[in-house]
């Protein structure tokens, strides 16, 4: 993972401390260095829910991200539900170029086998849409 992605996981973390949350960055995440899944980020809620989260940072104005982009997320919160927990699969994006970086938090529970586009709009916007045929909604929604 480059550096910016890296120092945006931390500030990621960062953010849900500051929230009251309680966070963990997996360094190595998704470098195929370990035998088990291991998730970008981890983030505890009051209530016994946890975040799932896949992060990904890029200059492209457009990404095209498929079932496999998130694959060890989805595993990892299908156990800690197994185990009685309330997960919730997340991608979160930064899309840097132009005059700002741009973010969007994407819920990704019920669409585990689709595909996502994410672009990045003239006035600087994210916008997304699933490859299942679902009409594209504005990106940082939540639900």
């Amino acid at each position: 993972m480059s550096r910016s992605g890296v120092n945006y996981e931390r500030e990621l973390v960062r953010r849900a401390w500051d929230e009251g949350f309680f966070a963990l960055r997996a360094g190595g995440s998704g470098s195929g260095t370990s035998a088990y899944p291991k998730p970008d980020l981890l983030i505890f809620r009051p209530g016994g829910i946890i975040d799932v989260v896949q992060v990904k940072t890029t200059r492209r104005e457009r990404l095209r991200l498929g079932p496999g982009a998130w694959a060890s997320e989805v595993l990892i919160a299908r156990r800690l539900r197994e185990l009685g927990f309330k997960a919730r699969v997340w991608l979160f994006i930064r899309m840097r170029g132009g005059r700002r970086a741009e973010e969007a938090m994407i819920r990704l529970d019920g669409h585990e086998n689709d595909v996502l586009i994410v672009e990045r709009r003239a006035g600087g916007s994210l916008t997304f849409k699933w490859g299942s045929g679902e009409a594209g909604k504005k990106a940082g929604a939540r639900g």
